[in-house]
């Protein structure tokens, strides 16, 4: 943990989709939760393609339409630097998770925890990915967000009762 809070990382390709939406949700939840005092959420991707865009607009849009807070975003790609001090690293699909475990290994940093983030959702199944909306429409986006809400939820859960106990 750094500054007293527990770094958690979203991660997907280009970080412009999938992670920041998955930011957004976590960090409302978060606050919600009264959590955001002990955890801070930000978003990666694991290739540099969008480096310095904003989140897809058709993403921007499911948040508005399904109630999140508008948000300001940049995209970044996951360095060495973030990888040592981030304590929860939830990838948005076995693409991505595959890429952040080689990168730790090849570093040395010890792995924190490296995880899909819809394995702490319990009515998906084992292995799920987040789809990748970014070739798709806009029904596509929404669909994506209700899958990222439930995990997010979930995992947010999740550490709500680890503080409880602590």
């Amino acid at each position: 943990m750094t500054e007293n809070k527990l770094q958690v990382a979203m991660v997907c390709h280009g970080n412009i989709c999938r992670s920041p939406m998955a930011e957004a949700v976590t960090f409302s939840l978060l606050e919600k939760y009264g959590l955001s005092g002990k955890v801070s959420v930000e978003s990666f991707g694991t290739h540099a393609y969008h480096v310095g865009e904003d989140a897809d607009k058709r993403a921007k849009a499911a948040l508005s339409r399904h109630g999140w807070p508008a948000f300001v975003h940049s995209a970044r790609q996951l360095r060495a630097r973030d990888m040592e001090r981030l304590d929860v690293i939830l990838c948005a699909d076995k693409n991505n998770l595959t890429h952040v475990k080689q990168m730790s290994k090849r570093l040395s940093i010890p792995p924190q925890e490296v995880s899909l983030l819809r394995s702490y959702d319990p009515d998906a199944g084992e292995g799920s990915d987040v789809p990748d909306p970014y070739y798709h429409g806009q029904a596509a986006f929404d669909e994506v967000l209700e899958i990222i809400e439930s995990a997010c939820q979930y995992f947010v859960e999740s550490l709500a009762d680890i503080f409880r106990v602590a």
